[in-house]
């Protein structure tokens, strides 16, 4: 389990040593320290011998020597250079041991730490001993400091009336003063106590105890907070809290202030151990001051459990649990664990049991819907899957699988169905290929059996008790590969990839099964709704998701893609294109909405340009012969020179047909069909400077959907990110035509210093922010 810190806070400073600055700043930092020259001696130094030199000797064997002038000791990694060494020994046989005294100032440097000091005794024979006047400055990493007094032990380093900053000489951004700074070397942390923190020398805290990392080791202790503003939440300050409990446990407490709504109270809990890993959290705000609630919806809260588990050798268990206390939770509420653009909280348990040749899981599933519907989706408790494979099978002609499940639904509105479903499929499939192509032949069995219960509610339609259906499918698939030298454009090699499927499956009527009032959550039947079409569902066995409605199918699907191969054969450019053609209409019952067109689908385009190693464009592209124009669109053009320095021009379009059909009529509050612009500006401007600037606007609104701007400062050994966001958001009874917004302002501050951690500009982590966050356009 590996997790970021940083030091502070202004308040405290834990996280002292983390470092996430640029690469190339990085390396620009590092030159300001001092770095070990030579290799490193192994084994227990100590034990090595001594060797001095100097203008002047002054030796009285056995047990003293007085050197004088330009004096240089050396003892493995250790080198000293002085004015004046006194070597004196102490005892006798086993009990004897070395010390060296020096005197008029010196340098002494190993591979850990470099001292100027005037007057330091060493244990030539441990690590032992005592510096006075030091001015110190660590090895191969950032930290330095002064102090009056130093002591020096095995594995420790005690300073009396010290400092310590992270920042490269000259530099005097910060710096901690203590009375003692204790630091545990091998367990890298430290210790301060009465520590002054100040900001170019001027003291702005205080605390009489600190314990602070210096090293890439978990400590426990505060991190970096968060402060910020927004129209919604009013002035809000966020206090990380670590606690380090073991190796393989760890949690972090973040209370949140916010000036209109209240204390919110976060917190996380990760574990690793031997039969698996998860994680657990929770939110709350126990009295939500927002104008909008009322006394009796004021409690605010949000439970997150993920889990996953490997045991007993076969044995799997996953859990994705998410509940919050109302529907406008993630509207109200920034959360690391869901959001409101996904419109649901999944909860989510399979225990599975896995062989070669079958497998089997138990599970559950409900989801929690934030849109207000009347009807929720159906929660399947229990749902049991068994799989079976047997390949090879006709002197290794045939594969045979089989699918079967059983499944209980249950639905929280009296008004609807409950029912069991018991389902088998099985299926034989032949493959043939060659270095041309390839044709698959597949026949399956859909055959399943419902029994159903009227809702309890008097007002609950009748349903059909018993429901039988049984459906043979047959699916040819043939694909091929051409490739040419003979292109268009000279040095490229062409390759066309043809994609042929017939797909039959006779028609049975399907309206007895489940409820006929229609529910843009509920979908059809009890887990069935329409898949998102795109090119590659041209291609799928069914329309729908889920068991309940499988539509009848005569049809043959036409596609293709077309690849093209710079001379290193890495692909620059691709383009599919294909359409399904209907022998006759696809359809699950006799409402004419659930029937395709008599003659074929939209058409579905694709594409990738991998334009230069700085472009890339990425495209898709539906057409609706329906009703004779374009259901959706999107496009994406990129610009990236280097590293995380980028800008992206984007493009999307969805019709109101198709948002309507695809995720229902609620899920388009504005009743209108979306058509958005953006453009995504990311930019290291210089070794200190990044800057992320987003800008969505919706055509059909003429307003915009988001805007953000982000610039954060980054130094050695500290930076300060500046964050403002304007996003369309939504609130309690608000009107269709009324568009509302959120605005919110954000800063953080870090301290930075000695960790081994990636080294960030802090881009990725503001182009990670918003409604709609950055996705890396397609690259080849």
């Amino acid at each position: 389990m590996n997790k970021k810190y940083t030091l502070i806070s202004i308040s405290i400073l834990t996280a002292l040593y983390s470092q996430q600055s640029l690469a190339d700043l990085h390396s620009q930092c590092l030159l300001g320290v001092p770095h070990f020259t030579g290799e490193v001696v192994k084994g227990d130094v100590n034990n090595l011998p001594v060797y001095i030199e100097a203008d002047k000797a002054e030796i009285n064997q056995p047990t003293q020597a007085i050197y004088q002038g330009n004096v240089d000791l050396k003892q493995g990694n250790r080198h000293l250079v002085g004015n004046s060494v006194e070597v004196k020994q102490t005892g006798e046989g086993n009990q004897a041991q070395r010390w060296a005294y020096l005197r008029g100032g010196f340098d002494y440097k190993d591979n850990q730490i470099n001292l100027l000091g005037n007057d330091a005794s060493f244990n030539l024979d441990s690590k032992n001993g005592n510096v006075t006047g030091a001015d110190y400055q660590l090895v191969g990493r950032q930290g330095r400091g002064k102090a009056q007094e130093i002591e020096l032990g095995d594995n420790y380093r005690l300073m009396k009336n010290a400092t310590f900053t992270s920042c490269l000489p000259d530099d005097n951004a910060w710096a901690v003063d203590a009375s003692e700074i204790r630091q545990h070397i091998k367990e890298e942390y430290a210790e301060f106590w009465h520590a002054r923190f100040k900001v170019l020398g001027v003291p702005v805290f205080y605390t009489p105890y600190l314990q602070l990392p210096i090293g890439d080791r978990r400590r426990s202790g505060l991190l970096m907070p968060t402060v910020g503003h927004s129209s919604r939440d009013g002035y809000w300050y966020k206090q990380p809290i670590y606690w380090n409990i073991a190796p393989n446990y760890d949690a972090t407490f973040a209370p949140k202030y916010m000036s209109r709504r209240g204390w919110q109270l976060n917190g996380e809990f990760r574990y690793l151990t031997p039969v698996g890993e998860g994680k657990l959290a929770g939110e709350y705000l126990g009295r939500d001051r927002y104008d909008e609630y009322t006394s009796d919806s004021r409690k605010r809260h949000l439970f997150y459990w993920k889990h996953h588990s490997s045991f007993l050798e076969n044995w799997r268990l996953n859990i994705d649990y998410t509940k919050v206390s109302d529907k406008r939770y993630f509207t109200d509420f920034d959360s690391d664990y869901g959001s409101s653009t996904d419109g649901y909280a999944n909860q989510y348990a399979r225990i599975a049991y896995y062989k070669p040749n079958y497998n089997f899981a138990i599970s559950a599933r409900q989801f929690q819907i934030f849109d207000e519907v009347s009807v929720g989706p159906y929660r399947a408790l229990p749902q049991i899957d068994f799989n079976y494979y047997k390949n090879d099978l006709a002197n290794g002609w045939v594969d045979f699988k089989l699918f079967s499940q059983a499944v209980r639904f249950d639905n929280d509105s009296t008004l609807m169905p409950t029912a069991w479903r018991f389902h088998v499929e099985p299926s034989l499939a032949t493959a043939m290929s060659n270095k041309y192509g390839s044709l698959n032949i597949e026949t399956k069995l859909y055959a399943t059996h419902y029994n159903q219960k009227k809702g309890s509610s008097s007002a609950a339609e009748e349903v059909q008790k018993s429901v039988n259906r049984v459906l043979p499918q047959l699916k040819v698939d043939l694909q091929t590969v051409l490739a040419s030298n003979k292109t268009l454009f000279e040095g490229y090699t062409q390759t066309l990839e043809p994609h042929i499927q017939y797909l039959y499956r006779p028609y049975k009527d399907q309206s007895n099964i489940g409820s006929k009032r229609v529910n843009n959550y509920l979908g059809f039947g009890y887990d069935s709704a329409l898949v998102q079409q795109d090119y590659y569902s041209l291609f799928r066995d069914r329309r729908y998701s889920g068991l309940d409605r499988i539509s009848s199918a005569n049809q043959v699907t036409v596609g293709g893609t077309t690849r093209f191969y710079d001379k290193n054969s890495d692909e620059r450019f691709n383009f599919s294109a294909g359409q399904i053609y209907y022998l006759t209409a696809s359809r699950i019952d006799d409402n004419p909405n659930n029937r395709t067109p008599k003659s074929s689908s939209s058409w579905a385009l694709e594409s990738n340009w991998k334009i230069s190693d700085k472009w890339n464009w990425r495209g898709s592209y539906q057409y609706d012969t329906l009703l004779d124009k374009a259901s959706l669109a999107n496009s994406s053009l990129e610009f990236n020179p280097m590293k995380n320095n980028l800008i992206q021009l984007n493009y999307r379009y969805a019709s109101k047909e198709y948002i309507n059909q695809n995720l229902g009529a609620s899920a388009n509050r504005y009743q209108q069909d979306i058509k958005q612009v953006g453009v995504v500006a990311a930019w290291e401007v210089s070794d200190n400077w990044a800057l992320v600037g987003k800008y969505y606007q919706d055509i059909a609104l003429k307003k915009p959907v988001e805007q953000y701007v982000g610039v954060q400062y980054n130094s050695c050994c500290w930076s300060l990110g500046v964050g403002a966001r304007r996003y369309v958001t939504s609130r309690q009874n608000q009107r269709n035509d009324q568009v509302v917004y959120d605005n919110s302002v954000g800063v953080t501050f870090e301290l930075r210093g000695l960790g081994e951690n990636d080294h960030q500009s802090g881009i990725e982590d503001m182009l990670k922010k918003g409604k709609l966050p950055y996705i890396q356009a397609f690259s080849l």
